[in-house]
């Protein structure tokens, strides 16, 4: 499972951290279920982070591979709950298009464009770390979006109410 921490104090954000979360494969699954969420809770702890995103589960053809994401979602899944973490799911077709542009983009333009936008030296070669980088990034635009439509609309509001004041003085009877 791959991850990512981006700190979003700058333009384009920073990232501060990524890589795997390694489990053993002779491990049993309810062990290895117990090493992500054990590493997890350690990232979640040692950086605190404002959100844990994740990928929305798509389908796929291998039932196995399937249900093996599936579970490990549902641990990081349970770990950002019990942080308290805002918790939020893209599908690919949503970090391609945050990321590239466009929605059907294939992973190798998105690590190109993560090179580009994050403003990294190499890039990410490791599939699951750029998902993860991938996805934070996607969050990270969504963050960006919200806060300027709250400052816009903030200043329509005063200015709405502003103007509406001097309609009301306006309609006031001379003396």
């Amino acid at each position: 499972m791959g991850y990512a921490l981006l700190a979003l104090d700058t333009d384009p954000p920073r990232l501060v951290s990524c890589g795997l979360v390694e489990v053993a494969r002779e491990l049993s699954t309810a062990e290895r279920l117990l090493a992500i969420a054990t590493a997890l809770d350690e990232l979640i702890a040692t950086n605190a982070p404002r959100a844990l995103a994740l990928e929305r589960l798509y389908f796929n053809k291998n039932v196995k591979t399937a249900m093996s994401v599936a579970e490990a979602r549902g641990v990081a899944l349970l770990c950002g709950a019990r942080a308290g973490l805002e918790v939020v799911e893209y599908t690919p077709q949503q970090v391609k298009q945050a990321v590239t542009g466009s929605g059907g983009a294939d992973k190798k333009a998105v690590q190109k464009m993560l090179v580009h936008v994050l403003r990294l030296d190499a890039p990410l070669t490791q599939d699951n770390v750029a998902d993860a980088v991938a996805i934070a990034l996607t969050y990270a635009h969504g963050v960006r979006l919200a806060e300027a439509i709250g400052r816009a609309t903030s200043g329509f509001a005063a200015r709405s109410e502003s103007t509406s004041l001097e309609r009301v003085s306006s309609a006031k009877p001379r003396d």
